[in-house]
C-alpha cells in the first residue's frame, strides 16, 4: 500500500469527543487503506523500467510533480530531442486522492508534507503551542492532489498588478492565455469562450453530485446582492458553486492530466517518485548544471545540459536553493552552507488568512449525517462504481464560494468565502482544533457548515528559513499571521455580512442559523461582538492552504526579488524557478489554477529560449 493515512494515535487527544477519535475512526481509515490504499499508476506498468543513462545526462531537470511541475514536464518533453527528468520526493498518486468526498482525510497523512508555522503571539494562539498546521501535497502531482480541487483563477487586477510592478509579460492579457491552454473546460455551453479553454490537458468540470446544503449558501449569498458569476470570467464579484479540477466525480490532478498520458509514451521522460532534491549542482562560473537527489534511501547525481528548473513549492523550492547556496547570506553563513548568491530567498512568504469558528447549524431536514454504516457502505459502493455519483463524487460544501468588496471603493474584492463541513457541530464546539485536526470523514455528510471569511489581500508577511540544526529537515516557517494588524479588518467586515445571511429565505426555509455559544478559547467574549470574532481570527487561524511570494519574481532594482521576469535566478546561469513561489502577491482566490497558469507562462519562456540559443543563459 501507497497510502498511509494520518495516526490517529498521535493526534487525537486521550478524552475528546469527538467521533473520528473513536474506534470507527479507526475502522473507516482501515477501509480507506484497503479500498484506495494502492495506485492506478503503479498496476499497468509493473515490468516498466526507466531508461538508464550511463551519465544520468539530460537537457532538463525538474524538480518537483506538483501543480507546475507537471506542466513544465508535459511540454519540454514533447519536444522529442530534449531529455527530461522529473524528480518528486513524495510516492506514486494513491487513488485515495482521486475521491473528491475524501479530500480532508489526506490531510496529514503520509503524502503530506505536514508543515507547521512558528508562534508569533497574535495568531494561531489556540492550536498546540501557537503553531498552525500547513499541509503540502508529498507526492505525484504535488498538493493538486491533496487540496479541495476549487478552480479559481484570481482577478485580474492580481496580474496587472504583478505587470506594474515591473514584471513584464505578466498582465491579465499575458496571462489569459496560459490559463486557457491548459484547460479543458466541460461546462462550456454555460460559459463565455473568451475566457475559457476547451482542448487543454487539464479537466475543469462542476461536480455531478451539489448537496442541498450547499445550493442553500449559493442562494443566501445571491439574496444577499452577490450576482451569480463565473469567477473565471469578466466579473470576480458574486457567487456560484465553483467548478472543480474534476472530471465525472474524480479529482484531475496534474498528475493525472499532464503525466499519466504521457509517462510511459514518451522515451525522453524519465519520472522518478520517491526522489527528494538534496542539492543544486553550481559549478564556478555560476552554471547550474545538476541536481544531487535521494532516491529511496540513495545518493544519486543527475546532469542538466540546459537547465535545472525548481518546481518545489512556496516551501521546498526556497529550501533547496538556500541548501544549495542561493539564499540571505547572514543566514547561510550562520548555518556554514558557501554562499554562491545573495538574494531575499525565503523573504515574502504570505498566505490568504482566515480563521475557523463560525458555525452554521442545519436542521434535520437539511443535514445530510447518515449513519456509521451508511458512511462505510458510501465508501465501498463509490470503489465499485464504473459511474461516479452519490455524495463522494463531489466535495460537500467546499465550493460554495462567494467573493465580496468591503469597500465599495476596492478595485476588487478583498474577502472570500469558502465553506467547510462539520460531521458534528456540538463535538465541534467541544473541541474544535481536534476537529479540524482529525476531519477525515466524507465531506457529503455534516449536520452544519463552517464559512471561512478569507482576507485575499493580506499585507502581513513572513519568512522561511533552514533549521539550524537540521538544514535537511523541516524548514522553520514564520507565517506572521497579523503582524499587520489591519488583516483583521476585512475579516471583521467579512464576518458581519456573513451573519446577515440568517436574515434569508434560503437560510430561514432550510432552518439553519449561526450557533450562537461561543468556542472554547474565546468564552471570555460576547458572542457577536468584533472582540469575539478577533479572539476566533487569533486563536482558531487557519491557512487557506495558499502559501505564495519566496522566490519572488522583480525587476532587477528589486532588492528583494529572487527572479526576473522569465523566472531566471539572478546571478546564476541555467537556472529557474517555477512555481506559486514567484507571486510578488499572492492572487485574489484559491492558488492551484494560478500556479498551472505559471507552469505554461514559464515553460514558454524556457522554449522560446532554447530555439533561438544554444547555451544556458544568465541573469545578471
Amino acid at each position: 500500500m501507497i497510502w498511509q493515512p494520518l495516526n490517529l494515535t498521535e493526534v487525537c487527544p486521550t478524552y475528546t469527543p469527538i467521533t473520528a477519535c473513536s474506534s470507527f475512526g479507526y475502522v473507516y481509515l482501515n477501509l480507506l487503506v484497503q479500498l484506495y490504499g494502492g495506485s492506478r499508476d503503479e498496476r499497468p506498468h509493473r515490468d516498466y523500467r526507466e531508461p538508464e543513462d550511463i551519465r544520468d545526462e539530460y537537457d532538463f531537470i525538474v524538480v518537483g510533480a506538483g501543480s507546475a511541475g507537471c506542466v513544465v514536464a508535459n511540454r519540454l518533453s514533447d519536444n522529442p530531442s530534449w531529455k527530461v527528468l522529473l524528480l518528486e520526493a513524495g510516492p506514486e498518486q494513491p487513488d485515495v486522492t482521486l475521491v473528491p468526498g475524501l479530500s480532508t482525510a489526506l490531510l496529514g497523512s503520509n503524502i503530506d508534507w505536514a508543515y507547521t508555522t512558528e508562534p508569533n503571539g497574535k495568531s494561531c494562539l489556540a492550536h498546540p503551542g501557537g503553531r498552525c498546521p500547513w499541509p503540502r501535497g508529498k507526492v505525484m502531482g504535488g498538493s493538486s492532489s491533496i487540496n479541495s480541487m476549487a478552480y479559481i483563477r484570481g482577478n485580474r487586477a492580481d496580474y496587472d498588478g504583478w505587470a506594474a510592478l515591473g514584471n513584464e509579460g505578466w498582465s491579465y492579457r499575458d496571462v489569459l492565455p496560459f490559463f486557457k491552454k491548459s484547460e479543458r473546460n466541460v461546462n462550456i455551453e454555460a460559459l463565455n469562450s473568451v475566457y475559457h479553454g476547451v482542448t487543454g490537458e487539464q479537466y475543469v468540470s462542476r461536480y455531478p453530485y451539489i448537496d442541498k446544503p450547499s445550493l442553500m449558501l449559493t442562494d443566501a449569498f445571491n439574496e444577499r446582492g452577490l450576482p451569480l458569476t463565473d469567477f473565471n470570467g469578466a466579473q470576480q464579484l458574486g457567487t456560484m458553486q465553483a467548478q472543480a479540477f474534476s472530471l465525472s466525480g474524480e479529482r484531475v490532478s496534474t498528475n493525472t492530466a499532464f503525466i499519466q498520458p504521457i509517462r510511459y509514451k514518451r522515451k525522453n521522460l524519465t519520472v522518478k517518485p520517491n526522489s527528494e532534491a538534496l542539492k543544486i549542482l553550481i559549478d564556478e562560473n555560476k552554471r547550474a548544471y545538476g541536481i544531487i537527489y535521494n532516491e529511496n534511501g540513495n545518493i544519486l547525481t543527475a546532469f542538466a545540459k540546459k537547465e535545472v528548473i525548481v518546481s518545489a513549492g512556496s516551501i521546498n523550492s526556497p529550501k533547496l536553493l538556500m541548501l544549495s547556496g542561493i539564499g540571505p547570506r547572514d543566514h547561510l553563513e550562520k548555518i556554514g552552507i558557501p554562499v554562491v548568491q545573495d538574494l531575499a530567498v525565503g523573504e515574502n512568504l504570505h498566505d490568504h488568512v482566515t480563521f475557523n469558528g463560525v458555525i452554521v447549524a442545519l436542521s434535520n431536514k437539511t443535514a445530510t449525517t447518515v449513519s456509521e454504516e451508511e458512511v462505510l457502505e458510501a465508501v465501498q459502493d463509490y470503489a465499485a462504481m464504473k459511474i461516479k455519483r452519490g455524495p463522494l463524487s463531489g466535495n460537500g460544501p467546499v465550493n460554495s464560494i462567494a467573493f465580496i468588496k468591503t469597500d465599495p471603493d476596492l478595485i476588487a474584492p478583498d474577502v472570500q468565502f469558502q465553506v467547510d463541513h462539520v460531521p458534528n457541530w456540538r463535538e465541534f464546539l467541544e473541541d474544535p482544533i481536534t476537529g479540524e485536526s482529525v476531519s477525515i470523514f466524507p465531506t457529503g455528510f455534516y449536520d452544519a457548515v463552517l464559512p471561512r471569511t478569507m482576507n485575499i489581500v493580506p499585507k502581513s508577511r513572513g519568512a522561511l528559513l533552514l533549521n539550524e540544526s537540521n538544514p535537511n529537515g523541516p524548514p522553520i516557517l514564520y507565517a506572521n499571521y497579523f503582524s499587520d494588524e489591519s488583516d483583521l479588518i476585512p475579516l471583521l467586515k467579512g464576518v458581519r455580512f456573513l451573519l446577515s445571511l440568517e436574515d434569508t429565505e434560503a437560510f430561514r426555509s432550510n432552518g439553519a442559523y449561526f450557533v450562537r455559544e461561543p468556542l472554547p478559547a474565546c468564552r471570555d467574549h460576547v458572542w457577536g461582538t468584533d472582540d469575539y470574532y478577533i479572539c476566533l481570527a487569533r486563536s482558531y487561524t487557519s491557512t487557506s492552504y495558499h502559501p505564495v511570494g519566496t522566490c519572488k519574481m522583480g525587476p532587477a532594482w528589486d532588492e528583494k526579488a529572487v527572479l526576473d521576469n522569465q523566472l531566471r535566478v539572478y546571478g546564476v546561469c541555467g537556472l529557474r524557478v517555477i512555481d506559486a513561489s514567484i507571486m510578488p502577491f499572492v492572487n485574489r482566490g484559491n492558488t492551484n489554477a494560478p500556479a498551472l497558469m505559471i507552469g505554461e507562462r514559464g515553460v514558454d519562456f524556457v522554449m522560446k529560449y532554447w530555439r533561438e540559443h544554444n547555451e544556458p543563459y544568465c541573469s545578471y
